[in-house]
């Protein structure tokens, strides 16, 4: 039941970049797996972005959050990766 309601949040959180216009295409979370406490993987159903790895303490840090750090550094390392003028793959 705890992964069901992190895959809900990690799904918000996705949408929440998506719609600020943060990430350059919409991302669908379809599964988050707690490995050990503290560590999560959140699986994609994307072949850019197959699954993060997630780290974060919840006693200093929401869960939304640490996702969101993490997909905004990813994506944002990848699209400038990409180069200017150049777009992910819709």
């Amino acid at each position: 039941m705890v992964e069901e309601q992190l895959t809900i949040e990690a799904q918000e959180t996705v949408d929440e970049l998506w719609a600020e216009q943060v990430i350059p295409f919409k991302l669908t979370a379809y599964r988050v797996e707690a490995r050990e406490p503290g560590h999560y993987t959140v699986h994609f159903s994307d072949t850019r972005i197959p699954l993060l790895f997630v780290y974060w303490n919840p006693e200093k840090e929401s869960d939304k959050r640490a996702v969101r750090e993490v997909v905004e550094r990813t994506v944002g390392r990848r699209s400038r990766a990409k180069g200017a003028g150049q777009s992910w793959p819709v």
